[in-house]
């Protein structure tokens, strides 16, 4: 179950691609400063460190101690045989997770599909656009207009935050 959730949530939180996930190892989580980090190696020989939220970190560090199998394979994600985890295994963990899910409530879930919600949600928490790109590995900054396309309500929040129509501070107005 610890191993299933640092799937699920290194999945939604960080985004990576599945590919980057299943090459993992345990030598790629660093802390430096305090903040535990993942150093992925992406598409094209590229290496990105992205911080992870402090409760994933926990969860991971909690995966490490206990419930990752005391084997040599350096590997992060192992099965119950001591091996490196493959990409349809990862399809198999999140359909396990997600047969947990009341059926009324359910949808289709792929590791792609979490990546997808990292980026949505990270964008419309009005993180920096530059910061998502690197946050996924991109190279591209326009790589991101398919999520940004599904921001609902998003231009409408933006003209209530347009600086021009904002009050004076205590004229009541804003």
């Amino acid at each position: 179950e610890l191993r299933d959730a640092v799937i699920v949530l290194l999945l939604a939180t960080v985004g990576p691609r599945v590919s980057e996930l299943v090459r993992a190892n345990v030598e790629d989580f660093f802390t430096n400063d305090g903040v535990r980090y993942w150093r992925i190696f992406g598409k094209g020989g590229r290496t990105r460190d992205v911080p992870l939220p402090q409760d994933v970190a926990r969860v991971l560090q909690d995966y490490l101690a206990r419930g990752r199998p005391a084997v040599q394979d350096k590997a992060l994600l192992l099965s119950w045989r001591g091996r490196r985890l493959a990409r349809g295994d990862v399809q198999a963990v999140i359909d396990r997770v997600q047969a947990r899910v009341d059926p009324d409530q359910r949808r289709s879930v792929t590791p792609h599909g979490l990546r997808h919600t990292t980026a949505t949600h990270l964008l419309a928490d009005a993180v920096d656009m530059d910061a998502v790109r690197r946050v996924l590995g991109h190279s591209d900054l326009s790589t991101l207009g398919r999520y940004r396309d599904e921001l609902p309500g998003e231009l409408e929040v933006a003209m209530r935050a347009h600086p021009l129509l904002r009050g004076e501070p205590g004229d009541g107005s804003g």
